[in-house]
Order: C-alpha cells, then structure tokens, then sequence
C-alpha cells in the first residue's frame, strides 16, 4: 500500500524542479536520494530544499520544465513500510481515519478526517451517529485511549464539544 506523503503544486524554474505541499513532518523524507513514487513512477529525488513552507524538490528523471509540468496536480507517496516508527502517542492520520469513537462507553461516531496545521493541536473531525460534526481537540485530557488495532478511540464527554 502506498501512503501520500506530498502533492505537486507547481513547477519551480526551467529545470524540472517542483514546488510540493507536504503532509509529512518527517524532513528526511525529501532529502537527496530518497526513493518517491508519482503514480506508478519511481523516482529518486536529486536536491530539496523549502522556500517560504513548501519544499522544492528535484528529481534525478527530470531535467526540464516542459517534462516536470506533467506532475503538476499529482500526488506523491510511498510505501507504508518507508514511513518510518512514531512516537508513542504519534498516530498516522490515515490510520486514524473511520476509528469508531466511544465516549462513557458508548459509541458515539467515528473519525472522519484530523485537521492538521490549523490549530495549536490537531483537531479530529467526528461524524456522529445522527451525521453532524464534532471538531474534537486532539489533546490527551480528551483523547482517553486511541487503539488503532481494534479500530476504537476513547474520549472523554464528547458532548461538552457539540
């Protein structure tokens, strides 16, 4: 399985370089000689660099602009193995996405999306049973327990954040 890590936003310069939106806090994820796909392309990346929050990447296949404006648009991942060991208490979004959530034992909904970047803390989107959204902070004195193996996160009074 492949795992998005970056999205091509345009073309930087004649050169082939892109200019990526990155969902990975990992840097060492673009460094010189790592191993990307765009589709079913692999392609090794030559240089990075980031320039006012995004990265510029330069890929070893890629020499000119008029190639390089073919991946304008694209996504580009890799495989689950390569993404690396977390912290404890550290979760993959994507492994976060449609956990049922439990709050006082009960199932109340389920994760539908974890908004990054915006707030102090990451903010889990939870649809609840009845469809409306609750916008739970991410922040151990609300998050009880997330167990990602049997598809659950417990919470703690998910109806003082409606």
């Amino acid at each position: 399985m492949r795992i998005t890590v970056a999205e091509v936003i345009t073309t930087h310069g004649i050169r082939g370089n892109v200019k990526v939106k990155t969902y990975s806090d990992n840097e060492m994820r673009f460094k010189k000689g790592a191993k990307v796909y765009i589709g079913d392309e692999l392609l090794t990346i030559e240089d990075s660099f980031n320039q006012k929050g995004m990265m510029v990447l330069k890929f070893d296949q890629y020499n000119d602009i008029n190639d390089s404006l073919k991946l304008v648009g694209k996504d580009i991942t890799i495989e689950e193995e390569d993404l690396g060991e977390l912290k404890e208490d550290e979760f993959y979004i994507y492994k976060l996405i449609g956990l049922d959530t439990y709050s006082n034992g009960q199932k109340v909904g389920r994760v539908k999306d974890v908004i990054t970047g915006v707030y102090p803390n990451d903010v889990y989107v939870i649809e609840t049973m009845d469809k409306k959204e609750i916008l739970l902070p991410a922040l151990k004195s609300v998050i009880k327990n997330v167990d990602i193996e049997n598809k659950k996160i417990e919470v703690d009074n998910l109806r003082d954040y409606e």
